[in-house]
Formats: structure tokens, sequence, C-alpha cells
């Protein structure tokens, strides 16, 4: 099974691109165009040719026809993004943000924003904090009602924790949280800057941010469910990093069978299975060595999962990279060493800049 989905990863190829709108509730919605769209509304036309609008709440993704020979640029950056080449992508996207000759067309209009979005998606992938802002910056700049102005700010307050710049990631969620209200943007919002000052917050012993965290999910829960599963994939975090992997194995098995989280959640959720079943395998030096061997198989299947299903997570994709690649090098064949010194390759290639390429190859010795 590693052998395949291995196999699968390094083959994987991006599908054509048509236009569709993928709704909050899962539901994909098969249009013949997009019309517009900020973060007040979508507006497009239907197959049968008329005129019809989705409150931007309602819409997580907009996805345009990418057939149109003005559009190649634009479609091999995405192309590149679904393979993972995210350096090679931006560049491409810098081209596209540079022709003017297809940006002043009124029927690609969309391109700006989307360009934009995706290439700060690109840099955070490669752990540039700097770009990132910069980027997101001129987003909301240049085009102010983007559909992308609440997941753009996320964007930058998370590559700003994720840099140890607290302070400066806690003021975008605090300008996120203050856009609900001045902007109008969905509520969702206000109780994901909620979320992630939450987990900026780190006052207090484990026990309490497991409470905190606990009293989010249940605030959410009804309302905002995918607010309320990341909330619980957090409070199995705090689980993990106590040492209570089945706690956190069953809470996590819950996110996953209860279809109310979102694919970032979802990725998050196996993320922390892998994590579970990795720690417990290291922790089980004196069990039967099938034993352990099954442990750490189980955490590179759940983390080879993340890689080769929620490609998007890219604040994730490059830490299953390591987990996957450890796990698969304990389990002590000579198969499964190649599998993953070849994900080792790939997450230097792909993510060179990432802290966890750098941490893998200070405990591999690699150069």
């Amino acid at each position: 099974m590693l052998a395949a989905i291995t196999a699968t990863l390094l083959l994987a190829a991006a599908a054509p691109q048509d236009a569709e709108l993928e709704l909050t509730n899962g539901k994909i919605l098969k249009v013949r165009s997009i019309k517009s769209e900020s973060y007040q509304e979508v507006v497009y036309t239907t197959s049968s040719g008329g005129e019809s609008r989705k409150d931007a709440s309602e819409v997580l993704e907009v996805r345009h026809d990418l057939s149109a020979k003005m559009l190649d640029e634009y479609a091999a950056a995405v192309e590149a993004m679904d393979g993972g080449e995210f350096a090679k992508a931006s560049a491409i996207l810098d081209t596209v943000l540079g022709d003017d000759r297809l940006l002043d067309r009124t029927r690609y209009a969309w391109v700006k924003q989307h360009a934009l979005f995706r290439k700060a998606r690109c840099q955070f992938a490669m752990a540039d904090a700097t770009g990132v802002s910069a980027t997101v910056d001129a987003l909301l700049g240049e085009v102010p009602d983007t559909f992308f102005y609440a997941p753009a700010l996320m964007l930058k307050a998370q590559i700003l924790a994720i840099s140890g710049k607290d302070n400066d990631a806690k003021a975008v969620f605090n300008q996120l949280n203050g856009d609900v209200s001045s902007k109008g943007l969905p509520e969702r919002w206000a109780r994901e800057a909620e979320l992630g000052l939450a987990l900026l917050d780190k006052s207090g012993d484990a026990k309490a941010r497991e409470r905190k965290l606990a009293g989010l999910a249940e605030k959410n829960a009804n309302k905002f469910p995918t607010v309320a599963s990341r909330a619980n994939v957090e409070v199995g975090n705090v689980m993990v990093e106590t040492g209570d992997y089945e706690k956190a194995q069953l809470f996590f098995e819950r996110i996953v069978q209860g279809g109310q989280a979102d694919a970032t959640t979802m990725a998050l959720a196996y993320s922390g299975l892998g994590d579970c079943f990795y720690y417990r395998a290291l922790a089980m030096e004196d069990a039967p060595k099938e034993e352990r061997k099954a442990q750490f198989e189980r955490a590179a299947l759940h983390h080879l999962r993340v890689i080769t299903m929620y490609k998007d997570a890219i604040q994730l994709v490059p830490r299953s990279h390591y987990f996957a690649a450890q796990a698969l090098r304990q389990m002590n064949s000579t198969e499964t060493a190649t599998q993953g010194n070849q994900l080792a390759a790939r997450l230097r290639r792909l993510y060179p800049q990432s802290a966890w390429w750098d941490r893998l190859k200070r405990e591999w010795n690699l150069r």
C-alpha cells in the first residue's frame, strides 16, 4: 500500500479546470462562466445562460474556465502549484501579473486577484513570510473588494505566527475581526480570528489551553461547524503534546468521521492521526518489532494522505513529508527506506526553505 501511495504521489498530474463554484456545504456548482466575485457576492452565468448570484459566505472556492489561449500562462501556474512546484508557479504568476494585454481586458479582470492570491500561497509554501505579507498587502490595495479578502489576511496571520512574529500575527487577526463589522464580511471570519488569537495565547498550562479550545469548539458547533472542527483539531494537538495519544486518536477520528470539517481541517485531523501513531511508535522501544513497525506504517499512511489528497493545505504538506519520511525510515526495511529517501528528496526539491527540510537535513546529516 505504501508503495502504491508514493507512486501516486510522484506521478500525480493536474486535471483540466472548468468554471465551477465549490460551496461551503461541500457541493460543486457547475456554471457557464463567472462574471464577478467579491467578498460580498459571486455573480455567475448558469449552464442555461441566465444570470445568478451567491452570497460570498456560501462559496468556498471560485474556479474559472482556463481553456482560453490567453490564459495559458495562468493555467501553467495552476498546474505547477498542483504539482508542488511553488517556485516555478510563483515565477509564472509574476509573468501573468506583468501582462497588461491580459489584465486590461474586462473579461479577464478576475485574473489579477487570483494570481496575487496564488502567489501569496506559493510564498507561504516556500516559507517566505516577507513575500506573503507584501503580496497580501498588494492584493488588498489593488483589489480592495477581492473575494480573497479574509483568506488572504488569514494567510498573512498564519505565516507571521509560524515565523514567531506573534504580535504581528495578533494585529492581523484583530484587523480581520474588525473588518467583519466594518466591511460586512461573513461572521465566520470573526470566529476564525478568535480561534487564531486563542492559538497564539501561550499563557496557562496544557489543560487550560485544552479547556479554552474546547469552549470555542462548543461555541461554534451549531452555526459554524467548520470553525468548531478546527478548534477540536487543536484540542487533539494539545493531547498529543501532553502524550495522551489514545484520547487524541479518538478525537481526530471523530472529526474525520463527522462529515462537518472542511478540507483544511480534514488535513489537520489526518496529520494529527499521523502524529499519534508516530509518537506512540517512538515510545514503544520495548515492544515487539512488528507491533512498532505497524504503528510507524499507520503514521506514514496518514501523513501520505495529507500529501496526496490535501495539497492545498500548504502549511501542512512539508511537515507531513518530514513525518512520513521519518516513519518510513524507522520501519527498517530496504523498501521503506528507499521510499523515505524519495520523500526527503521531494521535500528538498519542493520546499527548500521550509523549517521541516532544515530539520530533516540536520537529523539525517544530509547536504
